[in-house]
């Protein structure tokens, strides 16, 4: 592996979580080879989480995830290269699918009494789950669309992410909106540019911080649908809404 390539991983890596860590697949994969990929990711990264590892579809090449991420690696460890496996029959992302599979994973270990939540009107047919920052005015577009999804059956739950970084006035605005008596009435206040009382408590700000950067997060809003899909960004209710529905 080439500095450059080594140190992508490095970076890649060094966000992830160490106590989060994740079952290997029961696929039929030597326990040798588990071994031998487990170990070479402890000499890029000591303390490294324990890798799901599959086979991929190319023989000899080994699906590696870590969390969200997504490398792969050969058998005898030597080997990684971290980019997109193309299905060129049927022009599908390979690597994008065992992606959004891993974000699923990632985020079935947030505990959801950490966020705040808008419930779905009635049956709720999806969830999704936004990083958001109270200062952000693309942020505060997306919230005013929340009652739309509502009643389309979409529960939306905010995990925070103050880009300014910790102990900026972002961030405590944010804190403030999780101490509050009733979270979900701070932060559409805190969305509609109203006064929110500064409060104080153990809250998991911070916690969400680390997990944005555990998830690839770099914008905001940030959307992760319920199939582990990622948006990147700002979408239209209704466009939202139809792309959940597909």
């Amino acid at each position: 592996m080439n500095g450059l390539k080594k140190s992508l991983l490095v970076v890649a890596l060094t966000g992830l979580c160490s106590g989060m860590a994740f079952a290997a697949n029961e696929a039929e994969i030597s326990p040798d080879v588990k071994n031998v990929i487990q170990q070479q990711l402890q000499k890029i990264i000591p303390n490294a989480p324990q890798a799901n590892i599959e086979a991929s579809v190319v023989p000899g090449l080994y699906e590696v995830a870590v969390g969200p991420l997504v490398i792969y690696m050969s058998e005898d460890g030597k080997y990684a290269f971290n980019g997109s496996l193309i299905n060129l029959d049927t022009r599908e992302n390979l690597t994008d699918m065992a992606k959004a599979k891993a974000r699923n994973n990632a985020m079935a270990k947030v505990p959801e009494s950490s966020m705040i939540l808008y419930p779905a009107k009635g049956e709720q047919k999806h969830v999704v789950t936004v990083f958001s920052d109270i200062d952000c005015p693309y942020c505060h577009k997306l919230h005013k669309e929340i009652p739309a999804m509502n009643e389309a059956g979409i529960t939306v739950r905010y995990m925070a992410y103050p880009r300014s970084g910790v102990d900026t006035p972002s961030y405590f605005k944010a804190v403030s909106a999780w101490c509050a008596d009733d979270p979900a009435k701070a932060m559409d206040d805190a969305m509609a540019g109203k006064s929110v009382p500064k409060k104080q408590c153990e809250n998991p700000v911070a916690m969400h911080m680390q997990q944005a950067q555990y998830f690839g997060v770099n914008g905001t809003p940030n959307i992760i649908l319920d199939n582990g899909n990622m948006i990147p960004g700002y979408v239209p209710a209704k466009e939202l809404i139809q792309l959940l529905d597909r």
